[in-house]
Order: structure tokens, then sequence, then C-alpha cells
């Protein structure tokens, strides 16, 4: 029986293929089953068929050695030579692997196979040709099978979108073929439509599929000098120091970027002198980046090459000279006509420094200065340009007896800061003015430069009033703050700096000795000598509470509310800023709490009475009611959803009918990025009202280039509901930023729909990772579905460990820790709801939208929609409500997602009974790969009572832990029990039944617990009571 045709494209056009098939089937992960004696394949067309039938003796020859596991998939390798006495095995790049889906059953009716599996194979339609290939025949529609077998069913190809494109197809054989070779230069991509007409009797059907060709590029395109320009000047002067980048020149090349590995073979740069010196001192760095380049109306990948003329060492202040360099750049792989090679040219002047102080200085101090108050700062000339020239500044004194001030060079060695030292001198009468010689010292060369100081000392001295905070961070309101002084203040008494109050924001309100320097983001040479001066910038090795962004290596970046610190605790708070004064005075909050009472008394007797007529009337389980609402807290999100398929309307559900259209949308430039400067690509996931794709934003936060985002929008069906939830979500992550939570970009939020930009997950939601990486270990060769498993590809991406798993958890205990500071709750915490970022970064997401795109399947249907019933708390199953305790329910449930590597929470419990189940104290088994001391950590999670489960922070303590202790490999065979159900993603749809909630069933009362067991798997072993 024929199976397919494998198609050779001619790398010159006198080439006549020959096929050869190798001599043994392999599994999916390399196995060596057996001898190839089921199929051959024609050495002059390339046609494979069956030599012999597949019986059930060779399904169980193939099973026996597969290790007894059942099948799906196997290959063989087809080699192709340009003669046909070519012998050798799969090392050379005429090899191709042909994969087989074997099926345990006889052929279906032809009249009982549907129109597309007439016409098309499962996998779908894809190809990637190399360019510059002469024409040849690539594909030929027609199974072959189904042909042989269903000779009465007519089918008929055709091809769409191939009008003027360089691809035909044949009316009479059905194949396809390239009219020219092809130019990945001038088009990388061509989406065509294949169409299929089948005819069955009178009845004729159609069907569509795409049919994508991606060209693959070879290097046949010379390097050439970006905008025509071979030379740069360049000055060195003040920045002198090792790594300094002297001088840029940039080369195009109309070919991709080349592999990591191929880099440094392909592109050879040689820096050329006849100065010794010259080669001694510089040297050049290249660095590929790539580009889109517009070619015939679309853009093509491209290659810019920077080539950086850099400093190989720190420079004196006294070296002076000029130089010419020379860098030739060598294309080594080139293949088109010319040459592939270019010569930079980069002229250097190394220009000496003098040191030079201005005439004189002249400052005015307060008597009431605290110790370490900073003056005023001094500079020699140009010295904030200076990078590698260290300058150490020192004070003379002229009166002995009044010795009140210091000096300190930063760390940069750039400039010197002037600051009291000792407050004692600044009280005597004696001490009016203060006369001082600054003098400059270039410590390699000894230069020196001098100039005279005078700090004139203003008002009288008036003592610290007792019981103020040596510290004046430890002040958390206003009123306090002013009315003292502390360690570095300038005028004897503490500064209030007012935050701008929006959420987690580097203006943060705080009390400080000086605003003018503290805190500004940096622990400055004054302030790193006593951890009471400014803390907000100096803390390190302390704990940070609330919600805050921290520092590079110490201090507080941003914070929320008002931020306090106390030095000897090395701890800082940062906590909404109190409630104004009452606006409400005494009789006022009589009436109120009068009115509260007699609405709490009609509310208890409403209650009473209708929960007396719902027993009375229906005995219906707790979630099956259509008017169930999410609640939150306070400071919760401001985005309500129900479902990920379709969503609950809000309170406003009247003003939900206006149209999307209607809305204006207000810009905040600070956010708003252009939209023309945003090229959106592939769908990454849809839902019934958003989607999620995949962009390039060009020059997005400065950054020169393109950098790879993702952009959340709504379809063309939303309401204006849906864009309230975007904009919802858009307000919150502008004002969240931590390494586990979603980044947002940027908005194009006028002159069309509203796109939220944020980061790009490479690796996609951690359940698919997960399930992916089960196929991981050793001898994993990749999978031919059609599903995206590039991080497979990776090298990077080794086989999983415990420690990796256990990692996975921390982040994400990390990022809902800051949620939780933040008083924000998820509500839908899941493995399907967690990114992977490269690097294996975990980042939450799916605060609106994102619960639309990256999993329907987990939802029980509701009237409205569905919800995540197996994520979810007992009080939001049975009393609708959701805090950070209940998040920490779900991520009980996660901690189980990631140890089964991604498995289906309660396997082969049906929704509707898992409300009883979770309430008479059932939870789920500890898998067999898992530790005790997870397992644990799963059931104190999954504790009845919200405030008997542990909190985010303490939960990440207990993962760090586990971290150290855990160096065992995860088997990953351990981890993929046998259990079907465990990953079965249609049984929550297909085969799981889902609750109605306006025609719930009945509960049922069981006879025994040998019927659960029998219905529902092994429970009565699972159980564990709180």
């Amino acid at each position: 029986m024929p199976l397919l045709y494998v198609h050779a494209l001619q790398d010159v056009p006198e080439e006549v293929p020959s096929f050869r098939l190798g001599q043994h089937l392999y599994g999916a992960y390399r196995t060596r089953l057996h001898e190839n004696d089921w199929v051959r394949i024609q050495e002059d067309t390339g046609l494979l068929y069956l030599n012999r039938s597949l019986d059930h003796s060779s399904w169980e020859k193939l099973s026996i050695r597969n290790g007894g596991f059942p099948l799906l998939t196997v290959y063989l390798q087809v080699f192709l030579s340009p003669v046909s006495l070519r012998q050798g095995e799969c090392q050379w790049p005429g090899c191709a692997r042909v994969y087989f889906s074997l099926i345990n059953a006889s052929f279906p009716a032809c009249g009982a196979l549907k129109p597309r599996e007439l016409c098309f194979p499962e996998t779908g339609l894809s190809f990637r040709i190399r360019e510059n290939r002469p024409p040849g025949t690539f594909h030929q529609f027609r199974l072959l099978p189904v042909q042989f077998l269903c000779p009465n069913v007519s089918v008929a190809y055709r091809l769409l979108g191939g009008e003027g494109l360089p691809f035909r197809c044949a009316v009479d054989s059905l194949e396809v073929s390239t009219r020219w070779a092809l130019d990945r230069e001038q088009r990388e991509k061509y989406e065509l439509v294949a169409v299929c007409a089948v005819r069955v009797g009178a009845r004729e059907e159609e069907v569509m599929v795409p049919f994508p060709v991606t060209v693959y590029d070879e290097d046949d395109s010379a390097p050439s000098f970006l905008g025509g320009v071979d030379t740069a000047s360049a000055v060195v002067e003040f920045k002198r120091k090792e790594g300094t980048v002297a001088a840029t020149l940039r080369v195009f090349d109309a070919d991709v970027v080349p592999a990591p590995g191929e880099l440094l073979r392909r592109y050879t740069s040689t820096l050329l002198s006849g100065d010794a010196w010259a080669l001694q001192t510089f040297r050049v760095e290249h660095s590929p980046n790539e580009t889109l380049a517009q070619a015939n109306g679309s853009f093509v990948r491209a290659t810019v090459h920077d080539y950086r003329l850099v400093l190989n060492r720190s420079l004196p202040i006294s070296e002076s000279r000029a130089v010419q360099l020379a860098v030739l750049v060598n294309d080594s792989d080139f293949q088109g006509p010319g040459e592939g090679i270019l010569l930079l040219h980069f002229n250097v002047s190394v220009l000496p420094v003098s040191l030079r102080l201005p005439s004189t200085y002249s400052f005015a101090a307060s008597r009431r200065a605290r110790r370490f108050a900073q003056i005023g700062k001094v500079c020699v000339e140009n010295c904030q340009e200076f990078s590698g020239i260290h300058v150490q500044y020192k004070l003379q004194l002229s009166s002995a007896n009044c010795s009140a001030l210091g000096m300190v060079t930063s760390a940069e060695d750039t400039m010197g800061t002037l600051f009291v030292n000792d407050t004692e001198a600044l009280q005597r009468p004696e001490c009016a003015q203060l006369q001082y010689t600054v003098v400059a010292v270039e410590r390699p060369t000894r230069r020196q430069a001098q100039a005279p100081l005078l700090v004139t000392l203003e008002g009288t001295y008036v003592a610290e009033e007792a019981g103020c905070p040596v510290s004046c961070a430890v002040n958390k309101r206003r009123p306090e703050c002013e009315e003292c002084g502390g360690l570095g203040s300038l005028t004897g008494r503490c500064e209030w700096r007012q935050g701008d109050g929006k959420g987690i924001t580097r203006n943060f309100s705080t009390c400080s000795p000086s605003i003018k320097t503290c805190p500004d983001g940096h622990c400055d040479a004054v302030e790193s000598r006593d951890a009471n001066i400014c803390p907000q910038d100096c803390l390190r090795g302390g704990s940070i509470i609330g919600g805050h962004e921290p520092g590079e290596r110490r201090g507080i970046k941003a914070g929320f509310g008002i931020c306090n610190c106390f030095p000897e605790e090395k701890k800082c708070f940062c906590e909404p800023e109190d409630s104004p004064d009452p606006l409400c005075d005494e009789l006022c909050r009589t009436v109120i709490a009068a009115a509260v009472l007699f609405s709490f008394i009609v509310s208890v007797l409403l209650s009473t009475f209708c929960i007396h007529r719902y027993h009375k009337n229906a005995h219906k389980p707790p979630i099956a009611s259509a008017e169930m609402t999410f609640r939150r807290p306070a400071q919760a999100f401001p985005v309500s959803y129900s479902s990920s398929g379709a969503r609950r309307p809000s309170l406003d559900s009247v003003e939900n009918q206006v149209s999307v259209d209607a809305f204006k949308i207000p810009e905040d430039p600070k956010w708003e990025f252009p939209r023309k400067n945003l090229v959106l690509g592939k769908t990454l996931g849809e839902g019934e009202f958003g989607k999620v794709v995949k962009a390039t934003a060009f020059r997005l936060k400065g950054k020169a280039g393109y950098t790879t985002v993702a952009v959340k929008m709504l379809k063309e069906n939303a309401s204006a509901s849906e864009l309230r939830d975007l904009l919802s979500e858009f307000n919150l992550l502008t004002q969240v930023s931590h390494p586990q939570v979603i980044k947002l970009y940027g908005a194009c939020s006028q002159d069309g729909p509203l796109l939220l930009i944020v980061e790009y997950a490479k690796y996609g939601s951690l359940r698919g990772f997960l399930r992916e990486s089960r196929k991981a270990g050793p001898g994993y060769v990749g999978s031919r579905d059609s599903r995206n498993s590039s991080y497979l590809d990776n090298p990077e991406e080794r086989a999983l460990t415990m420690g990796d798993l256990i990692s996975f958890a921390w982040q994400i205990s990390r990022g809902m820790q800051y949620l939780a500071e933040m008083k924000l709750v998820h509500r839908d915490l899941a493995a399907r709801n967690v990114l992977v970022a490269e690097g294996r970064r975990m980042k939450i997401s799916d605060f609106g939208l994102s619960r639309d795109v990256y999993e329907e399947d987990s939802y029980v249907k509701r009237s409205k929609g569905r919800i995540p019933v197996k994520w979810m708390a007992i009080e939001s199953l049975f009393d609708h409500i959701y805090t950070t305790q209940s998040d920490v329910w779900s991520f009980g449930v996660l901690l189980w997602e990631i140890v089964t590597l991604g498995g289906n929470p309660y396997p082969g419990i049906p929704p509707e009974r898992l409300f009883n189940l979770l309430k008479t104290g059932y939870r789920m088994e500890r898998p067999d790969n898992c530790s005790e001391e997870m397992y644990s950590l799963m059931l104190q999670c999954w504790k009845e009572e919200p405030d008997k489960r542990p909190v985010f922070a303490d939960i990440s303590k207990d993962l760090d832990k586990m971290m150290v202790k855990s160096r065992d490999y995860l088997d990953l065979a351990a981890s993929t029990p046998s259990d079907s159900l465990l990953y079965d993603d249609g049984l929550s749809e297909e085969e799981m039944p889902l609750v109605d909630c306006n025609n719930a069933p009945l509960p049922r009362t069981l006879p025994s617990t040998w019927i659960e067991n029998k219905l529902y798997g092994r429970i009565s072993h699972a159980f564990t009571r709180f």
C-alpha cells in the first residue's frame, strides 16, 4: 500500500536524487525497536509503501521492544544522495526522518471519515525551503493510503494566494513546486491556503487549511557599510577607564544573525595598526543585532553588526598621542558574487587631562546642623565626566580651634563632599567663619590642585528636644518628623517628603535629614558612615516589610505609601498613609452606628427567612447558584471575572450595553506607546472576548532596535464590560513591579483599539512547560506535534531536577508574597496562569483577559461562564469569599501541579462531587515522587480554617530551606503515573460532568465507602482530616 512521497530539492540543476531507507524503526525516544521489515522506498521516485501488512503480531513485536508500552509514533530514516551508490548513515545533510502514527485498529469505513481526514494529514502542512535552490517539487497533495483504500471518493485540490508568487500546483499530478529559486532577502514567509474539495456521491464539501512556506537563509549577501560610513574619529580625554567604548562603526548584512556557535567562525574581525602601543591599548568588540529590513512591501530579518573600539587598559591622565587603527571584517561563509571583506578605519586622539579647581569655594552652614549634615560638594573641572580617573579630596585646616567639618571622597573618586564632623565647634562664638584649603590629588600620578574654602556659620544654636530619635527615618508622621532633628539634618530639624501616593513609586512619603540627598536611590560616602543617617538608601542585610521594590544592592528603590525605618533593628516598613482627620463628628458617628445596627438586624432577619425557604424548597449544592458573586477585600484587584470563557457582567451592567467604540480612553504619557512602532505577529492564545499575540516593538522604553513583546487586546465581539476589565488590568499593572509578576511595558490607547504591551514569556504557561518537560529526559529527540515546544530544542533547557521544581514554587511564592503585601488577591492562581520566561523565570499573570487566553478546560460551567473549582478554597466554593488565604489554598494545588509535572488536580473526581468531599476532610494523596516535607506544606495550605494556613512569607522561607536540602534528580518516569486521568485534558470537558448552575443535580447519598471507591478511585485511603 502506498504511504507518501519523499521529495528532494536539487542543489544544482544536474542532480538526480536517489533514495534509500535506514535499516531500523525507532521509537520517539530514539529507541531502536526493530529491523524495518514493513516499509520500502522506490529509489528513483521516493515513494514510501508498505511491503507487508501491519497485523497483530507486528504490533506485539514493536511493543515488546518499547518496554511493553503501546506505541504511538515511530520513525525511520530516509537517506538522499545525488548518486545511487552513496553509502553511509545519518551523519551527512542528505538525511530526513519520516514519522508514522500507529493506530491499533482497523481502517474505518470511507463514509465514516470526515472530509478533513480524507484530504490532509493530522499534523497540518508546513514547509521550510532553503533559498537559491533550483525550482522543484516539494509536496504532493492527496493522501495515498486514503486514495488506495477509498477509490470511490473524489478529491480535488487547489492552492489559494499563489498568484504572482513562486509556487504552483499541477492540476493532474497535484504536485506543488517552486516556479523559480526563492530569495529570503526578498520575502521570508508565504502564507498560502490549501483547498480540498471532497465529493462523495452527489455531496461535495470543501476543506481549507493553512499552507505556510518559510524560506531558510544561506550566506549569500555581502556585508556593507551602514549608511556608507567606513571611518570613525574618536577623542579619549575624560573617560579613560578600561572597557570604555571610544568609537563604533556598523556593518549591515541582509542575512540573518548567525547562530551563537557559528558567529566567531563565520564573522572574524582583526585589529590592524603599525603602532604597537595602539594594539596593546585598544581592542575591538563585535556584537550582531537582529533588525528588520523592508523588501517588496514586507519586512524580513537582517543583521546589523556593531564593531566597537574599546580601551583595553586604563590610561593615565598624562598620556597624549594620536593613532590610526583598522579592523578587517571577513564574512568567511559568504557564497555570493563579490567579496565578503570590509576594512573599517578608526582615527583616535588621546588628550591629557589637567586638574584645576575654582579660584575659591564659599559655603554657608547653620549652627543647628547635626553631625553628618552635608554642606556642599567640591569638584575639579569636568569631574562629572571622569571615568577611570581617581581624584582624592582632602581638607587642610587653617585654625585648629574650629575644626568642625570633614571631607570625604565619593565612591566614584570624582568629587568630594563637605560635611559636619564636630557639632561642638559650631556652637563656639569665635567660629563665625571656618577657613580651609581644598586639595585634589590624582592618585596614580600624584598631580595636585588647591583652592581656598570659606564656610560662614549662620543662626544660633538650639538644643535638641528630649525624646527625639537619632534617625529621622524613624518618624512615620509629618508633625513628629518636623519637630525633631536627626543625624544629617542641615537645620537641626528633619524634613518631610510628601509622596505622590500612586502605588509603589520612587517618590514615596518619608522623613529625611535633607530631601536633596536622602532618599535618592544612592547610598553616598557620607550616608554610608552611619546607618542612622539615611537607611532608606543604605539599609543592607535587613528586611523591608510592605509594598516596595528593593534597591540593587541596598535600600528602598520604590515604596508604597509611607516608608519609615528602624536602623538598629535593620527593618523598614512601607505601609499605606494614615487616613486624614475624621470627616464625621460624634453625633454623625452615632447616627451612622444606629443605621448600621438597624441594617444588620434587617439583614439577619431576611437571611434567616431566605435560608429557611432555600432548605425547604431545593436541596442544592452551595455552588449551584447563578447569582454567585466574587468578593474581594477593600484593596483587592479592581478586576472582576467569573470565568475564562465568558465574562460576568459588572455591577454597572446597564452601562455595559454601551458600545466599546463609545469609550474615550484618557492618554497616559508615561505609558503611551506609538501604535506605528508596534508590529503584531502570530496569536499566542485566545478566548471568547480577547486574545494575546506575539509582537515586536521598535524603540521600546528608549531601547534601540526591536524588542519581542506580548500584546493583549479585545476581539470585535467584546462589550464595554470587557473593555473596563482590560482597563482595570492596565491600571493595576502600572502600579505593580516585581521580578515574578508579568511586567507592563506600555499601551496603545489612542486612535484605535486598546492594546496592552507586556513582556513576552518565551516558554508559555507553566502547565504546558511542565508537561513538555516530561519528554525532555535523556535521549529526547523532540516531537513532530504542531504545538510550540521550542524550549525543548534549547540546550539550556536540560531535564528538570527536584531543585528546579522547588525553585519554580519558591519564585511564585515570592511573587504572591509581594501581591499579598500590596493587599491584592489573585483569585485564580494555577499553573496555567503562571508564565515561564527565559532562564526558567516564573511570571504570575492573568489579572484579567489572560484568564480567557491560556486555559479553558479547568472551569466548571455556570449560567454565566465557568469557575476553577479544583483550585478554589473551601470558603470560596461555599461562601464566595476571596482573600489572600484563599490564594494560599490555590498555591497548594499549584504545588501539586508542579510536583506531578502538570497533572490535573483530583484526577477522576467530577467537580460536583468535590464540594462535599472537601468538607468531609478529603485532600489529594501525596504523589509518588513528592517528599514528605513538600506534601506537608500542601496540607498546610489546604487547612479548612483560613487563619490556620501559612502566609506567603512563611511559605517562601520553607521552600528556600527545601532548595538548600534538595540535591536529588527528579525521575521523570516516577512523575508520570500511568493513570491517564492525570494528564487527560479532555476529561474536564467531555467525560467529567459540568455543573449546570440553573439545573444542578441533587446530592446523591451513597450506601457505602465501597461504592465511593468504585466510582471515584482510592478515595478512602487518601482522607486527611484536620
